[in-house]
């Protein structure tokens, strides 16, 4: 029978969730191998709480990564190196027609030609939030450029966010500009011509984060993008990030690669669900599973221009719904009518039996009706808990029972998820 020590005591190789992978050329650097990204995947899928993109659509990066891949702990970073923040602007669909390779590598080329007209260089990349996606994305793009650049194993998020105004950074008061976007290439052959032919793009200057979201939202659906982009932000020199600086602590979830590719490596090895439980717990997140359960219901609305939904999961006489935002934000038990979990607390489910495979975390874009799910609850770093991010998750939250006005829910103020349990 598995035991939690035992894995946990695999993990202790590495010493801290800050030093894991092969060591590589340098000694600040470490390598992961596509494996180990594969764990990471998984993991960073199970934190998103529905959102960060689906795993079907990370699976079709990791076929393009075929070697290894460099990552640098946050308490290495240097004064002088900038670092910059990428991600995926593009739909599951677009990627499995074979769109949407290419547009991560160019809005990073686009971000370093500006950045070395100010005479700075890219030296760093890292993702804006855990999520199969958008956590594995950085890494896709170091590969493509030749395994040049490290990614930081950090993000400022520690989960899947619903608007670009939600991550550390912005609450520390950096500056998200100057940012990009920029499309595919425009060939026949997006995958295997990243490096050539010609691409759109445009550069971004003193936006807020909001704006930001917005006005690169209204570029990529517009003609030449085809609802595919990458997104580049958040140009940040190294010292402003080393996690060594007291200063510097608050602006970013430390060692979340590490914790990703563990949980990742856990549940790929098919732990029980009492036993990822338990090590969760072990390594300091607090966790829930309330409810295996079959999707009977899936309620897509739109509310303030935002699609929003409801996922209503069955059990016998018992249900449970989730409130999503293209992530899960709010967690009901209509029976007792108490929430079980509100953002930025977290709420994942595992698929438990039906279309998908069993064990494995989903996306809200990969669930199915008819099919069964475990739902579970965790704790977000007490980082997320700030005033401002507590504020706006309530503002999402509102939004999204604003178009369920039938459920009667009102939901006057944040509780941890500790507290709810």
């Amino acid at each position: 029978m598995d035991k939690p020590l035992e894995h946990v005591d695999a993990l202790k190789q590495f010493q801290t969730l800050e030093n894991f992978g092969s060591s590589c050329d340098s000694e600040l650097t470490f390598e992961l191998s596509p494996q180990d990204l594969k764990n990471v995947v998984y993991g960073a899928c199970f934190f998103a709480s529905g959102g960060g993109g689906p795993i079907s659509m990370a699976e079709q990066f990791l076929k393009e990564i075929t070697g290894p891949v460099k990552y640098i702990n946050p308490n290495q970073l240097a004064a002088g190196k900038m670092a910059v923040i990428l991600a995926d602007m593009g739909s599951p669909d677009a990627v499995a027609e074979g769109r949407g390779f290419t547009a991560p590598v160019n809005v990073y080329q686009t971000i370093s030609s500006y950045m070395k007209s100010q005479g700075k260089d890219i030296e760093y990349i890292m993702p804006i939030e855990l999520g199969a996606v958008n956590t594995l994305i950085p890494f896709y793009i170091a590969f493509k450029l030749g395994n040049s650049v490290p990614v930081i194993n950090a993000d400022p998020s520690g989960r899947a966010v619903p608007q670009l105004n939600e991550t550390l950074l912005d609450v520390a008061g950096e500056a998200i500009c100057p940012a990009a976007v920029a499309s595919d290439t425009q060939t026949s052959n997006h995958k295997c011509a990243w490096s050539g032919g010609q691409y759109l793009s445009q550069m971004f200057f003193d936006l807020s984060a909001t704006e930001l979201e917005d006005q690169s939202r209204v570029v990529v659906s517009g003609p030449g993008y085809d609802q595919v982009g990458g997104l580049a932000c958040y140009p940040i020199d190294g010292a402003q990030l080393n996690s060594d600086i007291p200063a510097n602590q608050n602006k970013l979830i430390q060692g979340s690669v590490g914790l990703s590719w563990f949980v990742g490596q856990l549940i790929l090895s098919q732990v029980s669900p009492s036993v990822l439980s338990e090590c969760l717990a072990i390594i300091g997140t607090q966790n829930y599973q309330w409810m295996n359960g079959t999707i009977t219901d899936i309620d897509n609305r739109t509310s303030g221009g935002f699609d929003v939904g409801k996922i209503v999961l069955s059990n016998g006489s018992d249900e449970l719904w989730v409130y999503y935002k293209n992530e899960s934000l709010l967690a009901w038990n209509p029976t007792t009518k108490q929430p079980l979990a509100m953002g930025p607390d977290g709420i994942s489910l595992m698929q438990s039996s039906g279309s998908g495979d069993t064990g494995l975390p989903v996306s809200t874009a990969g669930i199915a009706k008819g099919d069964q799910y475990t739902v579970w609850g965790f704790a977000i770093s007490e980082k997320m808990r700030n005033s401002s991010t507590v504020a706006l998750f309530q503002q999402n939250i509102d939004e999204i029972l604003a178009a369920f006005p039938e459920d009667k829910i009102t939901i006057s103020g944040y509780t941890p998820i500790e507290e709810l349990n």
